[in-house]
């Protein structure tokens, strides 16, 4: 089987590539939509099995990571009509930019998110691999992405506040994590919060994950853990595989 994926570009993503790696015995077709381009409307999305955004850095000001109305509409659409979304944030999360303003909570009736914290989490000793920003995850809820996992590592990584309905979360952090805020550097303890959610939305479905330096190859990346099955169990479900 060929999944087809489309990576946004078009809202100032950190993570501007996807992950090159083996499928089995499946294949992976990704194409772009680049810096400069969009907006991201329906007819472009509608031949993908997924729409992967990755991280998109937040600004107070500027438009170019905000998503319009006309997009969000067609973000709906897509997903509705029994497209997949893979979103994944970090580090500063939404940088405390409003909805309103069009930032990456706007996609919230879809993701079941309505916040991505601003800052890093910071995990318990027994919870991290190296130093604490290495998110260790070694209990996971099940679900069919959880399948055949012992362990995924997060690196800079942030948290959800999400909505009480359509969402599900099948990684959180340990009792003892803290998490250091951007705007003051402070740090204090938040304990057992979500850092993977998945959400149906009419007849698609949703994955959102804290960390996207995960998918970079490193030590700490896709190379590190289960990460790598961990991403394949994510792309097969979103495009309704077993």
């Amino acid at each position: 089987m060929t999944y087809n994926i489309i990576v946004d570009l078009s809202h100032r993503e950190k993570i501007e590539e996807f992950p090159d790696f083996t499928l089995g015995d499946d294949d992976l077709e990704v194409d772009y939509i680049d810096k400069n381009e969009g907006p991201i409307d329906y007819d472009l999305l509608e031949d993908y099995d997924i729409l992967f955004i990755g991280n998109v850095q937040q600004t107070k000001d500027g438009k170019d990571d905000k998503f319009s109305k006309d997009e969000l509409l067609a973000i709906k659409r897509y997903v509705g009509d029994g497209g997949g979304l893979f979103l994944t944030s970090g580090d500063g999360g939404d940088k405390d930019v409003p909805m309103k303003a069009g930032s990456i909570r706007v996609l919230y009736k879809m993701t079941g998110v309505r916040r991505f914290w601003n800052g890093s989490i910071q995990e318990a000793h027994s919870h991290f691999l190296v130093n604490k920003e290495n998110v260790l995850v070694t209990e996971l809820f099940n679900h069919p992405i959880t399948e055949g996992i012992t362990q995924v590592v997060l690196p800079n990584c942030t948290f959800f506040t999400i909505t009480e309905e359509d969402v599900e979360d099948i990684i959180v952090t340990s009792e003892k994590s803290d998490f250091k805020y951007n705007i003051d550097g402070d740090i204090g303890g938040i304990g057992v919060v979500p850092i993977c959610v998945v959400s149906e939305f009419f007849s698609g479905r949703c994955v959102t994950v804290g960390s996207s330096d995960w998918l970079i190859e490193d030590d700490f990346g896709l190379d590190a853990g289960d990460n790598i099955t961990f991403l394949s169990n994510i792309i097969k479900w979103l495009s309704f595989e077993p």
